[in-house]
């Protein structure tokens, strides 16, 4: 991964449905400042949240699974922390595709909130600030490309955090058409983050210019 500072890239976070892009404005190893293209969407961002970047090189496009690490609203940046980058190059469905969901665990009478780092057809990554323990079974909802869906999961591990707790967790009990609407709804992310990518090709000019005056005016 060799973004440099000035380069355009795609944005989506669980706050809004559609995909945004941004300016890289400082390079650090995995740590990125982005200046994105409106300005009020850093007020929709938290520290520790979900964030999908996206960008292309070589023309292969890599999505990149990132947590934000800091929000500066003077200069109406954010940083964040690259995790894992893949391919879409790597049509496999069984690989973990990062993603920024809202989610719901359902627990008895409860309804907490979360989100959703990253998900396969085998299991998926959550952050919640409930704790629950290894082993335990709760049922998840969450709605993706406005497709609603339900369903249970085993968390195989967890992780402490200042924010609350990460958990690794298995899909069981699956039901054949709950498994078959998520493939449909990965496989849909997968297109619609390409699709966004390849886009910057033909955008990239205007929205470097647009981005840039705003960076300088700074």
């Amino acid at each position: 991964m060799n973004l440099k500072v000035g380069e355009i890239v795609t944005l989506k976070h669980y706050s809004g449905k559609q995909i945004n892009k941004g300016v890289i404005s400082y390079v650090h190893d995995n740590y990125y400042v982005i200046k994105p293209d409106k300005d009020f969407l850093i007020f929709n961002y938290f520290d520790n949240d979900p964030i999908v970047m996206g960008f292309e090189q070589d023309n292969i496009v890599n999505i990149c699974e990132s947590t934000i690490s800091g929000i500066d609203y003077q200069q109406n940046t954010f940083s964040i922390l690259v995790n894992n980058v893949i391919t879409i190059t790597d049509r496999r469905i069984t690989q973990r595709f990062p993603v920024s969901l809202c989610a719901y665990i359902l627990d008895k009478e409860e309804k907490n909130f979360a989100y959703i780092r990253n998900m396969s057809l085998d299991g998926l990554s959550l952050c919640s600030k409930i704790e629950y323990e290894e082993g335990h079974n709760i049922r998840i909802n969450t709605t993706i490309e406005d497709k609603n869906l339900d369903f249970e999961a085993t968390i195989v591990w967890k992780n402490k955090s200042n924010y609350g707790f990460e958990y690794g967790l298995e899909f069981s009990n699956m039901d054949k058409n709950i498994m078959k609407d998520l493939e449909h709804c990965i496989e849909l992310l997968k297109l619609t983050h390409d699709f966004a990518v390849v886009m910057l090709k033909t955008q990239y000019e205007s929205y470097r210019r647009i981005i840039t005056n705003k960076l300088s005016k700074n």
